[in-house]
């Protein structure tokens, strides 16, 4: 058995903790000299040359190694793997073996969970920031500080940026290799300002210009409504971080659930509720299955991340005559003195196999000029390198997608927080368990505001937290 088939098998409670997905409990993660004469005698014949060593061939290079990769693979990212792939081999002569796998949310950490349970882990597999660290306290990944230091990949880790260090790193170690800023801020749609005769918002507007906006732009004659909420506390964290309070009293690693807080009530019984329930100015979140998104014109706002770029205005779609003209925004100020931007690092992280160092030099190449940049290109996403994203990412999206104001984005991650880090009850096992059907649910369908619901999510909360 090869040695990555020896990797460590965990406890059925410890794969019942890792990732919070819905797959089915098993055992988890387990010179020669001579005297001279004294008589003379002739003269000796000459010595005969001694022989020379056998020349030794210099050893062979090692054989590329063919590297295991779990990634993401739906319509964004898959198209980058069919490139970034070949394109490696073709530099490094290594093959790269990837296993794309649609869904991040459920499908891929289930998949990801039945390789370490199989005793078949990937030497390299994707991760959002907040998934990775449960895998890393098992010792099933391999830190990467010295090989960055080695070949000096520092470049994709933007200094000075909270979300970039909570991301990555893990008592003092780094694991993930951020291929991309993880950042949303408000999309907006020209058309129904312009028709509405509402000036365009600005990157200091307040919370309480973006609510009286999204009145205005409503028109229940033209079918228009100023905003398209999120309908999930992940997209809605940003609403909470722009409060100055979070839902946890830490969040990473958090012992207490705090949704219940004045400050967050408030901020999500506007932008959670109020929005579609009470003002009507944006649809329910179950209305906006059809016709009633941003895509389509019909919501004059959504709260987004670059990923959403090519779904609005793409040359494809100026030539059908399907675009929505766009721009972006930085999000309100208000609520406290922040501002309600969530950001996060999203990339790839090595196992602890045999091909560990084999999986690097991929992961490298991926966060290298040449990589970063094609993978930005065929997903939209901005760079991880923060000069890239500046001097390439911004004016390229301008051109591709006839935006102003790319640059946003740049600072809207600068200072954005990432969502909870739980080893004990992971983000996703939170959302499915106890936050979407006690809270969200409701919040949804108008059935109860968050004052009603944000009790009993902290109390099944701080259950789980505990259990």
């Amino acid at each position: 058995m090869s040695e990555e088939k020896k990797s460590r098998k965990l406890s059925r409670r410890e794969f019942l903790l890792v990732g919070g997905q819905s797959v089915a409990a098993a055992a988890f993660l387990a010179g020669c000299g001579g005297q001279a004469t004294q008589a003379p005698a002739a003269p000796a014949a000459p010595a005969a040359p001694a022989a020379a060593e056998p020349t030794k061939a210099p050893p062979a290079p090692a054989k590329p190694q063919t590297i295991e990769f779990l990634a993401w693979g739906d319509t964004t990212d898959g198209p980058a793997w069919e490139k970034l792939g070949p394109a490696y081999t073709a530099k490094s002569g290594a093959t790269v073996n990837i296993t794309p796998v649609a869904d991040p949310n459920a499908n891929f950490y289930t998949k990801l969970q039945t390789m370490y349970a199989g005793g078949t882990p990937p030497d390299l597999a994707s991760f959002q920031g907040w998934e990775w660290q449960i895998y890393a306290d098992k010792g099933l990944l391999s830190p990467v500080d010295e090989w960055i230091t080695r070949d000096n990949a520092g470049a994709a880790y933007p200094t000075g940026f909270t979300s970039v260090e909570q991301s990555t790193k893990r008592a003092g170690k780094t694991y993930l290799i951020p291929l991309q800023m993880g950042v949303m801020i408000m999309f907006y749609a020209k058309k129904i300002f312009d028709d509405a005769g509402v000036p365009y918002p600005k990157d200091e507007w307040t919370f309480d210009e973006f609510v009286e906006t999204a009145k205005k732009l409503t028109d229940a004659g033209k079918g228009t409504f100023g905003y398209q909420m999120n309908g999930n506390w992940f997209r809605d964290i940003g609403w909470i971080v722009g409060t100055g309070k979070r839902e946890f009293d830490n969040i990473i690693d958090p012992t207490k659930a705090q949704f219940n807080t004045p400050e967050i009530i408030d901020a999500m019984t506007v932008t959670a509720f109020d929005m579609a329930h009470t003002f009507k100015a944006a649809p329910s979140p179950a209305d906006t299955s059809g016709a009633n998104t941003i895509n389509t014109g019909k919501c004059a706002m959504k709260y987004e991340g670059a990923w959403f770029l090519p779904q609005l205005n793409t040359a494809k779609l100026r030539d059908e005559k399907k675009e929505v003209p766009f721009d972006v925004v930085r999000m309100p100020k208000g609520l406290a003195a922040g501002r309600p931007h969530r950001g996060w690092s999203e990339g790839v992280a090595v196992g602890k196999t045999t091909k560990a160092e084999d999986a690097w030099k991929f992961a490298a190449f991926l966060i290298s000029e040449e990589g970063n940049k094609q993978y930005s290109e065929i997903t939209g996403r901005i760079p991880s390198n923060l000069q890239i994203a500046e001097s390439w990412w911004v004016p390229r999206t301008k051109e591709l997608y006839q935006i102003e104001n790319g640059q946003a984005f740049i600072e809207a991650f600068k200072e954005g927080q990432i969502d909870v880090v739980s080893v004990i009850a992971p983000r996703s096992k939170m959302w499915s368990e106890v936050v979407k059907p006690t809270a969200w649910d409701a919040l949804n369908n108008g059935s109860a505001k968050p004052a009603e619901v944000f009790p009993k999510v902290d109390e099944k909360l701080n259950a789980l937290l505990s259990a």
